[in-house]
């Protein structure tokens, strides 16, 4: 819950990007300016759609009764008398009932975090507050309410002709030889590879979830490894991960058995893929679901697979001695283990495939769908492994 004041003669204080101090922090967006009266604001009078910058996508659900505080291309700020924990729920409910698909949430600074959904053409963004902000000297003055940002882009979409128009009568210039269409275009080929075809191919994911350049989350690639590898090893019943039932009890705290992933993600978790409580007390509780994956989580999580062996001891040395990453000791300790190992594997080693050569393996970094989809094509080790290409029907 944060408080506002009046300052620069906007009824609130806006996010820093909105901030009368150009430049200045977060922190100091907020603050109260002494200079001026303390006004106090009345929030969530709400506002309507006309009142909406030209363009606005009618897609984005708008929370009850906000109002409208400022607005720029692609992005406005509103105001609700709500808390923070209202917000985020409404938004949760409210983008899964309508079908948006939720990529990530995920700190932007100390005080604010960013849900992601895409949906059709739509990406969209909600800069939502994580802390309370410090109650003024004079809370008498102050309100009592939450500030959030909507912003959105348009992604790019390949034209199509509308069907329903018949194709003579698309007009052609007089003297212009018509040109053969190829079947596939570079820019075709590169937007959907042989891998992302063979993994949709044995419903690793759909067509319509796959979103190339946009950052997975935790929960999307467990989902994902889970059902490539029983996808890729689906002969071979003995070597498949199970299903955890909704009777089990949870690993973590923020998965509950309801979860539609419980059974998979707790099924990773059982058999000892995940970190968790199972495997040492010291692992944290929480699986943080919709946080982005990061390189050295899916180095850890995949690795595992491909061996089928406990993973040795490593030092800083023997990643140095294989690697030679300048920034190893960034590199969690489960990490470093599965780096050394995938170096062992040659050119299927999935640091190889995925990120290609580098001298900085950027352990926090996070990995974009198509990295982890290349990541989850092979499973395997050394000269004894499967390709979806190997199984697809």
């Amino acid at each position: 819950m944060l408080y506002f004041w009046r300052n620069c003669g906007l009824s609130l204080v806006a996010i820093a990007l909105w901030g009368c101090n150009q430049g200045g922090s977060l922190e100091d967006s907020f603050a109260p300016d002494p200079s001026l009266s303390q006004q106090p604001t009345v929030l969530g009078n709400g506002s309507s759609r006309t009142d909406l910058p030209e363009g606005f996508p009618p897609e984005i659900p708008l929370y009850p009764e906000a109002t409208l505080i400022q607005s720029q291309p692609n992005s406005t700020v509103w105001a609700i008398a709500d808390n923070v924990t209202q917000l985020e729920d409404f938004y949760r409910e409210t983008l899964a009932a309508e079908s948006w698909n939720i990529i990530a949430k995920a700190p932007t600074t100390d005080d604010f975090q960013q849900l992601v959904a895409t949906k059709n053409n739509i990406e969209l963004s909600i800069a939502i507050p994580i802390d309370s902000a410090p109650e003024p000297e004079d809370s008498e003055q102050a309100v009592v309410g939450t500030t959030f940002v909507l912003s959105y882009q348009i992604l790019n979409v390949q034209p199509q002709l509308n069907s329903a128009e018949p194709l003579d009568s698309i007009a052609e210039p007089d003297n212009v030889e018509p040109e053969i269409e190829p079947t596939s275009t570079p820019e075709t080929e590169k937007k959907t590879p042989e891998q992302i075809k063979d993994l949709i191919a044995l419903d690793v994911f759909e067509d319509s979830e796959f979103q190339g350049s946009l950052t997975i989350s935790r929960r999307q690639f467990a989902r994902w490894l889970f059902k490539a590898h029983n996808a890729i090893y689906g002969d071979r019943p003995n070597q498949q991960i199970r299903l955890a039932t909704d009777t089990n009890q949870a690993v973590f705290q923020d998965l509950p058995s309801s979860d539609p992933d419980f059974g998979m993600i707790q099924g990773l978790a059982e058999a000892g893929l995940l970190p968790s409580t199972l495997t040492s007390d010291a692992n944290p509780t929480t699986f943080r679901p919709d946080a982005p994956l990061t390189r050295e989580t899916l180095i850890s999580w995949k690795v595992p697979l491909d061996r089928r062996k406990a993973l040795p001891e490593t030092t800083l040395e023997q990643i140095a001695e294989t690697w030679g990453f300048q920034d190893a000791t960034e590199i969690d300790s489960r990490a470093l283990q599965a780096l050394y190992i995938d170096f062992q594997n040659g050119d299927q080693a999935n640091t190889r495939r995925v990120f290609g050569y580098t001298t900085l393996f950027q352990p926090k970094k996070t990995v974009t769908q198509t990295e982890a989809a290349i990541a989850l094509w092979y499973f395997g080790f050394q000269s004894d492994g499967l390709s979806a290409a190997d199984v697809r029907p």
